[in-house]
């Protein structure tokens, strides 16, 4: 059973770094769109700003072109970074499904991240804690192997009483292996220890109790406190587990709430910045307003759209975490432990034990 905990442990941390992949993939992706989308706006710009310097259709074109193409620059530069790190997380998460590292195909996330307020109970998901963490099972275990443990340890400093029973077959003779049975001396021929051993006539038995006691049962004694002591410290440390459970899953529910509000406000950032670089293209257009504050408007949409994401991501993290500190992420997951059949030799052995312990005095 502490071995399944173990087991069980393995898994849940396993599932847990695949599903933070999972959305750290998704959230490249989207930073590799939006510094993509940023790279064509202003490739866009540099040559309509190219083209107006060429006519010389606007004062200060030159000032514009130049600033354009470095603005260019930079948001390529941005959109190769991305997509390096897109590629590098596609590989940790490979790495993680055991997947080769080149097939022909290119992994990208299917499902959209939850946007929506996730409420939740704080009796519940605490009660769910201390139900189906691992940790507190495998410990329970521990404990209850240390209470069989002190049971047994307890039967030793009591006294020691046997029934015991025997039975003997003996071979008397002058040599050990002789063809003459007869030794000259006596009437039942004990020449050969060999023959008289296979005529069985020389037999004996015993039959009585035996009753012990160690004196001052030093060892015994010692044993037992120390199993005892060893309970006693199992017991503060499951306590002390189910304490730092509540404080885990109460920073999670704080987590929670931290990046939803950060998603919301970011959200609204986005919105906000787009509206912004709509009214300064048209006031650029218009001639009032200089070419740097589009440039700069359109730097704060990519990185409004980037925040917005990153904080999504962070928030459905935030709902793994949670599920892990409630120790429901496997079963949210449809993924469930059972042990398999045993071999028929495996249930007739136990059969046999069971009888043993069930008649044993």
């Amino acid at each position: 059973d502490i071995s399944i905990a173990d087991f069980e442990l393995n898994i849940t941390n396993l599932v847990r770094d695949v599903e933070d992949l999972y959305w750290e993939l998704y959230l490249t992706y989207r930073t590799y769109d939006a510094e993509l989308s940023a790279r064509d706006a202003a490739l866009q710009f540099w040559r309509t700003t190219k083209r107006r310097m060429e006519v010389g259709a606007r004062r200060g074109a030159l000032v514009d072109e130049v600033q354009a193409r470095e603005n260019y620059f930079t948001t390529r530069i941005r959109v190769e970074n991305a997509l390096a790190n897109l590629y590098i997380t596609e590989g940790q998460l490979r790495r993680l499904l055991s997947l080769p590292v080149n097939d022909g195909r290119i992994i990208r996330p299917a499902e959209e991240p939850l946007a929506a307020e996730y409420l939740a109970n704080w009796r519940m998901a605490l009660a769910e804690s201390l139900v189906h963490r691992a940790e507190l099972r495998r410990q329970k275990w521990q404990i209850k192997s240390l209470e069989l443990q002190l049971t047994a340890a307890k039967s030793l400093i009591k006294p020691r009483l046997d029934f015991v029973a025997g039975y003997q077959v003996n071979g008397f003779g002058d040599n050990l292996l002789s063809y003459d049975p007869e030794d000259g001396i006596t009437d039942q021929g004990l020449n050969s220890a060999y023959t008289t051993l296979t005529r069985g006539d020389q037999t004996g038995w015993d039959l009585g109790f035996e009753m012990s006691l160690p004196i001052g049962l030093r060892s015994a004694l010692a044993t037992k406190r120390n199993l005892e002591l060893r309970l006693t410290k199992a017991r503060a440390v499951l306590g002390a587990q189910e304490l730092e459970i509540s404080h885990e899953l109460s920073n999670s529910f704080q987590l929670v709430d931290w990046w939803y509000q950060l998603a919301e406000t970011n959200f609204h950032r986005r919105n906000a910045a787009l509206k912004e670089t709509e009214v300064i293209v048209q006031e650029y257009e218009a001639g009032r307003i200089p070419v740097d504050l589009l440039l700069r408007s359109r730097a704060e949409l990519a990185a409004a759209d980037v925040g917005y994401y990153t904080s999504l991501v962070k928030y459905n993290q935030s709902l793994t975490d949670m599920r892990v500190r409630k120790g429901t992420l496997l079963e949210e997951n449809s993924v469930y432990l059972a042990e398999g059949s045993w071999t028929p030799e495996a249930y007739d052995e136990a059969m046999r034990r069971a009888w043993a312990r069930s008649y044993a005095i």
